[in-house]
């Protein structure tokens, strides 16, 4: 069984991640203990196939490399990702800096999922949790825009008017690429709660420019 979890392995693309469950699809018929047992085998070693990048999930390493690291930087990118499930998005200053409302980049990622926060130190995200289920229908993109809105006051660096100003524009140029569905963007918003009352019309706001942008 090692030798057919191990060939499984190499056949992934440097730097992807995976878990437990990723394996057990690919063998149904192996106990959970066993393919624990083989990961970790998998994980030995000076120069392994795989390196555990968190508490449950594994990445594929670059194997021979001559400057060795424990995984790829882009898996280590997208591990906080990986570990925020459905329902995230950027959140705090990352986020205002993403959408250009900030000149200030932050050392880390800052992540909003739904529910608890994960513990996972290896990313070095700053996760934050929020209560609001309707995120779960929502892109990545989609809520952080929601989180935008909602870490406005504290981090951006120009007014209201002038951020949304900004935020059509930059839309307009296809600078942010990604669609927004207005309906569920919407119907999330107005299921947030304590956010005072500028939080519903500049979600609206914000809607309505990336509606503007997509017909264009």
């Amino acid at each position: 069984m090692y030798g057919d979890i191990r060939r499984w392995a190499q056949q992934l693309p440097v730097g992807e991640l995976f878990d437990l469950d990723d394996v057990q699809r690919a063998f149904p018929d192996k106990s959970r203990d066993a393919l624990k047992m083989a990961l970790g085998r998998l994980c030995r070693g000076d120069d392994p196939l795989i390196a555990r990048a968190c508490r449950g999930v594994y990445g594929r390493r670059r194997v021979g490399a001559r400057y060795r690291t424990k995984l790829p930087a882009a898996a280590l990118s997208a591990l906080p990702w990986r570990v925020a499930g459905p329902g995230a998005g950027s959140t705090g200053p990352a986020v205002i800096n993403q959408i250009g409302w900030s000149t200030q980049v932050s050392p880390r990622p800052w992540v909003a999922v739904v529910g608890r926060p994960p513990r996972c130190p290896e990313s070095g995200a700053v996760f934050v949790g929020r209560s609001n289920t309707n995120r779960l229908d929502l892109r990545r993109w989609e809520v952080s825009l929601l989180e935008a809105v909602r870490c406005f006051d504290d981090w951006a660096e120009m007014p209201w008017g002038e951020a949304l100003e900004k935020f059509s524009r930059n839309n307009q140029c296809g600078y942010y690429g990604d669609e927004v569905r207005s309906d569920l963007l919407l119907k999330a918003a107005e299921a947030e709660r304590g956010l005072g009352p500028d939080f519903l019309p500049r979600c609206r706001a914000l809607a309505a420019a990336a509606d503007a942008a997509a017909v264009r």
